[in-house]
């Protein structure tokens, strides 16, 4: 039992002199210039975050208030360094702090700086420029102060808080636009089996004596439902003409539920596409071969028919589904999304790439 008593007074001892060495500090107010804002909620959310560093004795609001007030110091009009001084003296404080935050345009400022009481001196300052993101003046304080500090920050983070032209800022902002991809899309669409076949074939034989890839030419529109932390999910509408590098008019679209990380730009997306193509009727005959059919040729109810591109038949509306994945990449207001698609069938499975543009301020 003495033991204990004595280890817990030496511990007592200890805690008293680590906080007779640490200066005693007061936050005076924060000069607020954005409506939305409170200036007593943001100067005690500076008090707050300045408690975390542990360097301090922190003197309470309510101390900081009857102070003041019986020295006829008004705190929300005390900016200037000499009356920050006055306010110190007053408070017998080794330290004041008093900040500020304005919103000019898409950014906002937050200014904080740190004087000295008896040298009557700036002894730390910081400026530091974020994005409009009201939510987020917590972080945004803990930045500019570990800045201020010499602490280093999250370079991912800041990032996120600062930079307009950066994925991360998305997972922060709900309102954030940037990562809005409708635009143009081009590319090419490469078709195998009977596809290829059949693109390649003589016209008189129902082909089109050209090659097995057709240039895609559309626009995606998209709307984003939902935006969760890292995640977005998207609906994306795509009209497109097909075939024009061939002299060819294929027009089609597709609809597609996607999934698209705010961080690196991946996406992930699947749906229903459908084009209207030529297709006749082709059916088996006994020997086991594919004949296309016409009105001379009798055909029973036990004779196996289908349908199968051909650049005689009729114009018909053929359906899909496509598998795509791609990321975007961004240079500055620019936004190039990349992406790769596949669209598996049994006779005729086609693959492709696109990529488009646009631009977001």
């Amino acid at each position: 039992m003495k033991k204990f008593f004595i280890l817990t007074s030496l511990c007592l001892f200890l805690s008293f002199l680590t906080s007779a060495q640490r200066p005693k500090l007061a936050v005076i107010a924060v000069d607020v210039q954005v409506p939305e804002l409170k200036t007593q909620n943001l100067t005690e959310l500076l008090r707050i975050q300045l408690t975390k560093y542990d360097s301090f004795q922190m003197m309470d609001r309510y101390e900081i208030r009857e102070g003041l007030k019986q020295a006829n110091i008004d705190d929300s009009e005390c900016y200037s360094v000499s009356c920050l001084v006055r306010a110190g003296k007053t408070l017998k404080v080794d330290k004041v702090v008093s900040g500020s935050i304005d919103k000019l345009g898409e950014s906002l400022f937050i200014r904080v700086r740190m004087i000295d009481v008896l040298s009557e001196d700036i002894e730390r300052e910081i400026s530091k420029e974020f994005l409009v993101i009201k939510d987020k003046i917590g972080p945004m304080l803990t930045l500019a102060l570990n800045d201020m500090m010499g602490i280093p920050n999250d370079k991912t983070f800041e990032r996120s808080l600062t930079s307009k032209s950066s994925y991360e800022s998305a997972v922060n902002n709900p309102h954030y636009t940037t990562l809005n991809l409708s635009g143009p899309r081009m590319g090419y669409s490469f078709f195998t089996g009977e596809g290829a076949k059949i693109l390649k074939a003589d016209p008189n034989d129902g082909g089109y004596g050209g090659y097995p890839a057709l240039f895609q030419f559309g626009y995606q529109f998209e709307h984003q439902y939902l935006n969760e932390g890292k995640y977005q999910a998207l609906f994306e509408f795509i009209p497109q003409i097909l075939g024009l590098d061939q002299q060819l008019f294929i027009p089609s679209f597709t609809v597609m539920n996607g999934l698209r990380n705010n961080v690196n730009g991946l996406e992930f997306a699947v749906g229903p596409t459908a084009a209207f193509v030529k297709e006749a009727e082709y059916y088996k005959t006994p020997q086991g071969t594919w004949e296309i059919w016409s009105q001379g040729i009798p055909k029973s109810s036990t004779t196996e028919t289908r349908f199968q591109f051909d650049n005689r038949g009729e114009v018909r509306l053929k359906s899909y589904i496509v598998l795509a994945a791609g990321m975007s990449i961004r240079s500055g207001k620019l936004n190039i999304p990349v992406n790769a698609f596949v669209i598996p069938s049994r006779n005729n499975t086609r693959f492709g790439i696109s990529f488009g543009f646009n631009a977001r301020s």
